[in-house]
This record gives C-alpha cells, sequence and structure tokens, in this order.
C-alpha cells in the first residue's frame, strides 16, 4: 500500500464478538473504499474463509465466544501464508498478541486505540504495515523457493553429464576400450581426478540445495553400522592411495545393528574421510574408529594432518566455512561438506564435533548417532 486509498475494493474480513467494534471497522474502512464482511464468532469467520473465497485482509479479534483467535489464526495459516492477518487484543493482552504474532500473525493493535471519535490515521497505519509485511514475507518465500528449485535444476543438470565424463574415463583406463600409452594414462588419470571432484562438488551443492530448502528426507531402515563404516573406507581407499596414505579401520568384534538412513550416513563418513585426505600431506595417515557405547555408536575420523586452531573449532560447521591460513591455501573445496555432515547427523538425533590441539596436531571428528531412531 502507498496511501489509505488502497484500501479501495479491498474484500476484509472483521471477526470480533463486540458489535460495538465491528460497527467501528466497519465504518472507517468502508469509508476509505474497502467490502467489509462480519463474524461474530470463530466458527463463523471459518466458515466465511472456506465459503467466501480469499480476502485482502483479516481482522481477528483475540477473545472470541467459541474457538480461541489463535487456533482460528492456525487454521487459516494451514491453507493460507499469503493474506494479511491482524489481531484485535483488549488492554494487557500483549502476551498473547504476541504469540499469534508467532503463529503468523503481522500484527496486533490493542482496542483501546480503536477510537471511533479521534484519528484514525495510527489505525490505518498499522494495517497498511501489516499488508506490507505480509507481501514482503510472501516475496521472500518466493524467492527462497525459486533459489531452491534453480540451485537444483542446474546441479541436476550438470551432475549427469559429469558422472558419464568420469564413467568413460573410468573405463579407458580400465584397458575395456583397448590398450593405453603411458602417457595417456598419466592423462586421463588427471582427467579421471577433476571429473571426480567435479562430481563431489555438484553433490555437495545438490544436498545443500535440499538442505537450505527443508527438503532432506531420511530413508530409515534397519542396518548394521560395521557394514556402513567398512563399505565408506573401501570406497575411500583410492583417494588415499593417491596421496600415498595410509587408511585404517577399527571396528568392533559385535555387529552394531541402528536404525538409520545408512546411504546418509555412507556420505557423512565420505565427507570425513575425503576432508581427512585432503587436509593430510602425503604419506600422511586416517583412522576410522567405530565403538558401541550404551544406546548409540560413537563414529571417530582421525588423521595426522594440519590440524585446526582451537578458536576456529565452534566454526567449522558452518555454511562455507573454510579454515584460513597458508597451510589451506590452494586446497580446494565447496566449505559445506562439514554443514551437510551436521545436518545428516542431527537429523538423526546425533551430535558431531572436532577435536585438535592445533596446527600441527591433527583433527579429529567424532560422530554420536543413537541406535534407536524413529520407527
Amino acid at each position: 500500500m502507498s496511501s489509505w486509498t488502497d484500501f479501495q475494493n479491498r474484500r476484509i474480513l472483521t471477526v470480533d464478538d463486540s458489535r460495538a467494534v465491528r460497527i467501528f471497522l466497519l465504518d472507517i474502512l468502508t469509508q476509505h473504499g474497502a467490502e467489509v464482511e462480519e463474524a461474530a464468532s470463530g466458527r463463523e469467520a471459518l466458515e466465511r474463509w472456506a465459503s467466501g473465497g480469499r480476502y485482502d485482509l483479516v481482522l481477528l479479534d483475540l477473545i472470541l465466544p467459541d474457538l480461541d483467535g489463535i487456533e482460528v489464526l492456525r487454521q487459516i495459516r494451514q491453507t493460507d501464508s499469503e493474506t494479511p492477518v491482524v489481531v484485535l487484543t483488549g488492554a494487557g493482552g500483549i502476551e498473547s498478541a504476541t504469540a499469534a504474532v508467532r503463529q503468523g500473525a503481522d500484527g496486533y493493535i490493542e482496542k483501546q486505540h480503536l477510537d471511533a471519535e479521534g484519528d484514525a490515521t495510527a489505525f490505518l497505519y498499522a494495517l497498511q504495515q501489516a499488508v506490507e509485511h505480509r507481501a514482503g514475507f510472501v516475496a521472500q518465500q518466493q524467492l527462497q523457493e525459486m533459489k531452491a528449485d534453480f540451485y537444483s535444476m542446474v546441479t541436476h543438470d550438470l551432475r549427469n553429464p559429469a558422472g558419464n565424463v568420469w564413467g568413460v574415463i573410468r573405463m579407458l583406463l580400465s584397458g575395456k576400450a583397448g590398450p593405453l600409452t603411458p602417457r595417456q594414462e598419466q592423462l586421463l588419470g588427471i582427467a579421471q581426478t577433476s571429473a571426480s571432484r567435479l562430481v563431489g562438488l555438484i553433490n555437495d551443492y545438490l544436498d545443500f540445495a535440499k538442505l537450505d530448502a527443508g527438503f532432506l528426507r531420511l530413508d530409515r531402515r534397519d542396518a548394521e553400522l560395521c557394514e556402513v563404516v567398512r563399505a565408506g573406507v573401501l570406497q575411500a581407499e583410492p583417494q588415499a592411495q593417491v596421496r600415498q596414505q595410509t587408511l585404517s579401520v577399527t571396528l568392533p568384534r559385535e555387529s552394531i545393528p541402528a536404525h538409520v538412513d545408512p546411504e546418509r550416513l555412507e556420505q557423512v563418513l565420505d565427507n570425513l574421510i575425503s576432508n581427512a585426505i585432503k587436509y593430510t600431506p602425503d604419506g600422511g595417515g586416517i583412522e576410522v574408529a567405530l565403538e558401541r557405547r550404551g544406546e548409540e555408536a560413537l563414529l571417530r575420523v582421525r588423521d595426522t594432518g594440519q590440524g585446526i586452531p582451537p578458536e576456529q573449532l565452534p566454526a567449522l560447521f558452518a555454511k562455507y566455512h573454510r579454515v584460513p591460513g597458508e597451510a589451506t591455501r590452494g586446497i580446494q573445496g565447496t566449505g559445506l561438506g562439514l554443514l551437510i555432515v551436521k545436518e545428516i547427523v542431527e537429523a538423526h538425533g546425533g551430535t558431531v564435533h572436532a577435536e585438535s590441539e592445533g596446527r600441527g596436531q591433527g583433527t579429529t571428528f567424532v560422530v554420536a548417532i543413537p541406535l534407536g531412531g524413529e520407527r
């Protein structure tokens, strides 16, 4: 709204059990060109809402003879996130009004400010602010959805050809398409490393787009964690061999059954091991250990790499965070891997943290996952 004439032909629903309040609202709003409909109870308001189509604004009393005003608001917001709703509260009702704002209302007006004999400018200004607030909220929400859709579309479109390139290079290196000269093998090896890195970056961005849009879903099922960890380490071994690093795994003798998403946990392990390989010098070592402690499993990934200054540890799992400094310069990455790890672990009801005594002391990531999960 840019002026009070913007109420012209706006369809407004007023919900209040006080006839005097309804008359005031009808009078002041129709003077400014609005089309006003009235409801004296929460149920009547919801009936009008269900049968009367869309409104441009709802003025809602919090204390109604049947339904609580916040319940009316909740039901409106179940099907409509765009229509501005302003709650009306009596003296001493500020706490309820702020609770309504947390539930999706766009503002509140105290009834003692509804003065039929006074200037209505402040009242109309409050309505204007509420309408603009809701319009801004909806626009921001739509922008976020568009960003998530665009992010997913681009990364999906990139992942397929990148994966094909990586697969073709792998086939050539296997010799299935014919013998290669040593120089050809060397060049294809470089191409394979780059293609593998590209696929990893695309997967990170795609997962981040899902997380950012709130679309992370776990496919929980019964799994054996020792097998999950063994498979993850086996998949990471070629990366470590390229750097002449030692990758070892310690598993308990007894199995550790859990109700988890095994693919997502393997993704956690892949991110942690890849991170360790990246920040550990050639010839270093990475140790992966799994153990059961009570009703949770503890996974540790320890490296003999550069280590992390203690003051940097709390920020490790933030979006796009990279440990600053000369030692990490030139090491490529999105800065999203540890954020993805954190989100997956916390979605399982678990925790993850890093331990390091500083530069040159290596780093250990510790993941705790409840074994029961939700069924």
